[in-house]
């Protein structure tokens, strides 16, 4: 059989789709959910018998909609902590309180996720009035259990400026990582106009670049054009070592890639990773042309598919916001 030598590998899993919260660029249309434990568990074996197959570390995210609405996340990340899995939660944070974080850490979670698009009034305008103080109230409370806990910012025409403040907030917070990545939403389905400009990236890519140096942003996920100080470059997993199972059971190379690869009712993981015509072919991708004589080529490959393909139609083209591309 194929076999690819990972080190390790990342599923994030949406184990339900509903949320207490609207945001403005969520990429949620439904909401159906794992509907109880006997639901998640032969996802979660099809995992563990990728992971064997694989030979490598696994690694589960569990996200939502807002995981935390889910009945059975403790149970779940209990049980995947006991086949060897590294688990991490991604949220909104507004539902985290001392019993939720206590409850996280003996389930030996290793780190939460949580998101602010910016200080009060401009994170409240994205996500809702209060959201902002119930979520920093909730990375206070991981932070009181010493749960590793990274701050999420989606870049987006809103919050373009917000950056640096949130990066001196999120330090006096004690966070332990704060990233930020570009809202990825295709052009005919951008109404509200959130997504970036290549220009408008750059400028944004400039100011983390400042603060990378400084030690108060991590430069990584779809930001690898960044001069950073340690060259911090990553390449897109989409394809390779990362599945999407969303809470209907769907599969998909990346969440933020909307390809339906198949079901995990209706396959298995290993198999769809292994045979779905897409997966193969995003695997097989070379270093795009316009991308060839650049000297990140090989660490980089080329950039974000997911963005390539919301802006272009195509992911086998370079990321069009690619800062070196455009110096």
């Amino acid at each position: 059989m194929e076999g690819f030598g990972y080190k390790d590998f990342t599923l994030q899993w949406h184990i339900t789709h509903r949320c207490n919260l609207r945001c403005r660029h969520c990429y949620q249309d439904d909401y159906s959910a794992f509907d109880s434990l006997d639901d998640l568990l032969p996802v979660l074996d099809q995992f563990s018998a990728l992971l064997k197959e694989y030979g490598c570390v696994g690694r589960l995210n569990l996200t939502g909609g807002e995981p935390l609405t889910h009945p059975d996340l403790f149970r779940l990340l209990t049980l995947a902590r006991e086949r060897g899995i590294r688990t991490g939660v991604l949220t909104n944070g507004t539902l985290l309180g001392e019993w939720e974080a206590r409850r996280l850490r003996a389930c030996g979670v290793d780190y939460v996720q949580v998101s602010l698009d910016g200080c009060k009034s401009v994170h409240d305008s994205i996500r809702g009035k209060g959201s902002f103080d119930r979520a920093v109230s909730g990375i206070i409370a991981l932070r009181a259990q010493n749960i590793f806990t990274s701050v999420s910012f989606t870049a987006q025409s809103q919050n373009l400026r917000e950056l640096p403040k949130l990066a001196r907030y999120c330090d006096a917070l004690g966070v332990d990582k704060l990233w930020f990545d570009r809202v990825v939403i295709p052009d005919a389905e951008d109404k509200d106009r959130l997504t970036l400009s290549a220009s408008d990236f750059r400028r944004l890519t400039n100011k983390a670049a400042a603060l990378n140096r400084r030690g108060k942003v991590f430069c990584g996920r779809s930001l690898q054009f960044i001069p950073c100080k340690k060259k911090l470059f990553y390449r897109c997993a989409a394809g390779d070592n990362l599945l999407i199972v969303l809470a209907n059971g769907d599969v998909m190379p990346c969440r933020r890639l909307p390809i339906v690869i198949g079901n995990v009712r209706d396959s298995d993981l290993l198999t769809l990773h292994r045979e779905s015509p897409v997966m193969r072919e995003l695997r097989g991708l070379g270093i795009p042309d316009g991308c060839r004589d650049c000297k990140y080529a090989e660490m980089c490959r080329g950039g974000s598919k997911c963005v390539a393909y919301a802006k272009t139609g195509r992911y086998d083209v370079p990321d069009p916001d690619c800062r070196l591309a455009l110096s």
